[in-house]
């Protein structure tokens, strides 16, 4: 997979422009001033007040942000990939290579994930003041962090998917987009509503069933699960990967087929002539 020259051609075209320098030190400058100020309000300048209930606090706050960033910032570097090399007329070119069609989805994918990528690691060492504190624990840390790496390639994967579908660069990004709405907000919003009405009414086995498996599809919840934040199934990051995971894989088909139809054609026939034999056309 690394020697893919696509994918090759993609990390330097992308980390080379003057933006990328640009991007991660705005980003890494604005987390370290929200995370010294979180800091600072929950100890009003005296150190030894700072419990580590507070600090989980802090580390789920940061994590959830940071969650909300990558997943809305995703779409922007992966919608357009393989839609704007149609619009550029480069695709037939690209096409015309010795790579697959899932060689060329996979190089957009991973190279449009790169720079969400490189920007939480950049942000790893301000999750180690909470350790100070006794907020957090690296097994913790580790699994976020893991956890948002896995779903920024799954939401590139999704927009990159969108991208070949859909033949114009703005619908491929409307879609993109309204897919990690109904990820980030509908899922929450639907989910957290039928939690409070199976609240009052505990009988209700509907509300029950839909607010935990609507739930366990939104990432700020499963991640906030892996935190101990909130009362959910141990396994809900199982469910989360194995059902965006079958609507990844369900994309990746017509996505394959629009990128070159014959790859999917399993019992292809040359056709004949009319003397028997196979046409060379």
């Amino acid at each position: 997979m690394w020697r893919n020259p696509l994918l090759r051609k993609e990390f330097r075209q992308r980390m080379r422009t003057a933006r990328a320098p640009v991007v991660i030190s705005g980003y890494l400058v604005s987390m370290s001033a929200l995370t010294f100020a979180l800091l600072y309000e929950s100890v009003q300048g005296q150190t030894l007040l700072l419990l580590p209930a507070r600090s989980e606090q802090i580390f789920v706050a940061l994590s959830w942000l940071q969650m909300t960033v990558a997943a809305f910032l995703t779409p922007a570097f992966a919608a357009g990939s393989v839609s704007g090399e149609r619009e550029r007329r480069t695709l037939p070119v690209l096409l015309t290579t010795p790579l697959s069609p899932f060689s060329i989805l996979a190089g957009k994918i991973l190279s449009s994930s790169a720079l969400l990528a490189l920007l939480l690691m950049v942000t790893l060492p301000l999750y180690s003041l909470v350790f100070l504190f006794g907020g957090a624990v690296p097994q913790e840390v580790v699994s976020v962090f893991a956890f948002q790496l896995f779903t920024i390639v799954l939401i590139a994967a999704l927009s990159v998917f969108w991208s070949t579908v859909v033949l114009r660069s703005g619908w491929s990004t409307v879609l993109a987009y309204a897919t990690v709405a109904w990820m980030v907000v509908g899922t929450g919003v639907l989910g957290y509503g039928l939690s409070l009405l199976a609240e009052r009414n505990p009988i209700d086995a509907f509300a029950v069933r839909w607010a935990n498996e609507l739930l366990n599809l939104n990432p700020l919840w499963v991640e906030a699960s892996l935190e101990g934040a909130v009362q959910a199934s141990p396994y809900a990051w199982v469910v989360f990967v194995a059902v965006y995971g079958v609507v990844a894989v369900a994309l990746a088909i017509p996505a394959i087929w629009r990128l070159r139809p014959q790859a999917m054609s399993v019992f292809h026939r040359s056709p004949r002539t009319k003397s028997g034999g196979t046409s060379l056309l």
